[in-house]
């Protein structure tokens, strides 16, 4: 009888998020990484190759770590869809309608607890925070991470009831393919260690750390080699740019905040940008919370085990995602919450479950309650999910949930500009200069937007300022090339195209144009 409950649950949940997300079947590609990732990249182009994999398994490819299972998807997706954005966004939806069942299948597994690993696996599928992560094509690596590091937890339940090399081997395969797919998954060994304090109760010993040693040196290998080839990839003027002690503020607000948005998911973004100047208060406040929180797991760490797994696996999962090695002005982002949140769900709802034991009807009680949450973040969801479906849609969403956010102003003005409304795609960029004018890129859109109109004059003046803020931006050297082009001066334009290839010898435009 419990099998074909967990049989209709996971259909059930698996139904119901296809439901919810059902409209990103008619949603567009996002000018937002899924130009670099798909649209514009020309090693997926041909679909699955044996040229792909190999580039896939070989290159780091837009400042992102080796992730060639996440490649490999998208090569499948051309091979079925082609460039048809409809087919990318719905395999998204189906990798996250199955990692919802897979938690469940986990959770029942580690809990024996039917109704609230349900509850738990809903949650999951169908909170806000995890919109961005179902909606967003180029966020298929944390899908595919989150589906191989639930099939890894699966694995180890089954070796965990009786340990052999044999069963460990899956286990460490899954580990490896989440690696591969994003290597967001270093932090999975310490997962397992929460796990076998609760709820597997296994005794934390010498042999429980040595069995995850393995896994331990593959986590240390591929975090150093991301930290490198992130660090390589974004000059020294962009990484890690923020003083540490604004950043390790910046990481307890981030903390404090993604808990706010789990319990009130109001003014949700595709973009939170890093404040120039950390507020104290705010911070200082969040660390409080922070610490008062983790003391209290600790305290109770015999009598609420669960609490003390639940927030040491939000607080660990969170950790290489927490801004303390800071890249680009990104403060914080829904998607960090995917698997870190698990562990809030459980430990809310299992103290809820223990805590109201010996109320009168209260399956009645929570099974209402349990309805309401659902109920309001299916709603909440699928209007969140609408705002994925356009640049404009989702860049003015954005500007609207948040406070002076050039990026997301300056990502507005590309979408309109896309749409041929150069007017309006003028006033974005424009508003973005306003809001940070150390933001080079918008200076360059304004000048080629310019050019266009016929203004070379004043398209100079604006791709003088790119260049001067951006030295190793070949765009503004380009730009200005073909002001003086189009003033009639093409011997001296000549260098300037030179000297942008200088910069980035692959910048086609420039190669277009010399000589």
């Amino acid at each position: 009888m419990t099998m074909i409950r967990s049989s209709i649950i996971s259909a059930a949940l698996f139904m119901m998020t296809l439901g919810v997300f059902s409209e990103a079947g008619q949603f567009r590609f996002i000018h937002y990484d899924d130009n670099l990732f798909v649209v514009e990249n020309p090693y997926i182009h041909d679909g699955l190759t044996k040229k792909g994999v190999i580039w896939a398994f070989t290159t780091p490819y837009t400042g992102t770590a080796v992730m060639p299972l996440a490649w490999l998807s998208h090569m499948l997706d051309i091979t079925i869809y082609g460039l048809r954005p409809g087919g990318h966004h719905m395999s998204n939806i189906l990798i996250h309608s199955a990692n919802t069942v897979l938690l469940f299948s986990v959770l029942r597994l580690m809990t024996s607890s039917l109704w609230q690993s349900a509850f738990i696996a809903a949650l999951f599928s169908l909170h806000p925070l995890h919109v961005e992560t179902a909606a967003w094509i180029s966020e298929r690596k944390g899908l595919l991470s989150a589906f191989f590091w639930l099939g890894t937890m699966l694995f180890y339940i089954y070796y965990v009831k009786r340990t052999s090399y044999l069963r460990y081997l899956p286990v460490l395969l899954c580990f490896i393919a989440s690696l591969l797919s994003k290597p967001i998954a270093i932090m999975l060994p310490a997962a397992l260690l929460l796990m076998d304090y609760w709820p597997l109760g296994r005794t934390i010993d010498r042999r429980i750390v040595i069995e995850k040693i393995p896994m331990f040196l593959l986590s240390a290998v591929a975090g150093a080699f991301t930290y490198q080839v992130q660090k390589g990839w974004n000059r020294d003027d962009f990484f890690n740019v923020v003083p540490f002690s604004e950043r390790l503020g910046n990481a307890f607000v981030s903390y404090a905040m993604y808990l706010y948005h789990t319990f009130v998911p109001v003014s949700l973004s595709p973009i939170y940008v890093f404040s120039d100047t950390l507020n104290i208060t705010q911070a200082v406040c969040s660390a409080a919370v922070v610490v008062a929180v983790t003391a209290a797991s600790i305290v109770f760490i015999k009598r609420m085990p669960y609490f003390f797994v639940g927030w040491f696996w939000y607080l660990a999962l969170l950790l290489p995602v927490s801004g303390l090695a800071q890249v680009g002005y990104q403060s914080m982002a829904d998607r960090y919450t995917y698997l870190p949140l698990i562990g809030v769900f459980t430990a809310v709802t299992a103290a809820i479950s223990e805590k109201t034991r010996g109320i009168y009807r209260r399956e009645v009680i929570l099974s209402i309650g349990a309805a309401a949450i659902l109920i309001a973040c299916a709603i909440v969801s699928h209007r969140q999910a609408a705002y994925w479906r356009n640049d404009i849609s989702l860049f003015g969403r954005a500007a609207d949930a948040t406070h002076d956010n050039f990026i997301a102003y300056y990502n507005l003005g590309s979408a309109y500009l896309n749409t041929g409304n150069e007017d309006e795609a003028l006033a974005y960029y424009k508003k973005s200069i306003a809001i940070k004018p150390a933001y080079e890129k918008p200076y360059v859109s304004v000048g080629f937007v310019l050019l266009h109109k016929d203004m070379a004059h004043e398209a100079s003046l604006y791709f003088t300022k790119a260049a001067a803020l951006d030295p190793h931006d070949p765009a503004p050297v380009y730009g200005m090339g073909l002001t003086l082009m189009r003033s009639g001066r093409a011997e001296v334009a000549q260098d300037y195209f030179n000297k942008a290839l200088s910069i980035d010898p692959n910048f086609a435009p420039a190669k277009e144009l010399v000589n």
